[in-house]
């Protein structure tokens, strides 16, 4: 069964400094907030992900590859340190 969502385009911070943006899709009903925080899913899916920042990687071919866009990552909440909602105005720029 398909969840109705919303589409929440976001900037994340991880631990080890590294920046990601994209979409996180919210269930229809909740906030932000509430989804990141429900402990009962130790994971967030991101569509659109871009990463920049990239730490300790280092091999150049991996490096590249990571500064490509992709469709889904699935990012452990636990390695989140910081998420800023991006609107609609920013997300143009």
């Amino acid at each position: 069964m398909k969840v109705p969502t919303s589409k929440v385009t976001v900037s994340i911070v991880c631990n080890d400094g590294t920046f990601a943006r994209g979409d996180v899709h919210v269930p229809q009903g909740l906030r932000l907030l509430d989804h990141l925080n429900n402990t009962k899913e130790r994971f967030v899916a991101i569509t659109s992900a871009r990463f920049t920042n990239i730490k300790e990687i280092h091999s150049f071919k991996l490096y590249a590859e990571y500064r490509k866009a992709k469709d889904v990552i699935v990012l452990n909440k636990e390695s989140i340190k910081w998420v800023e909602e991006i609107s609609k105005d920013e997300q143009e720029i």
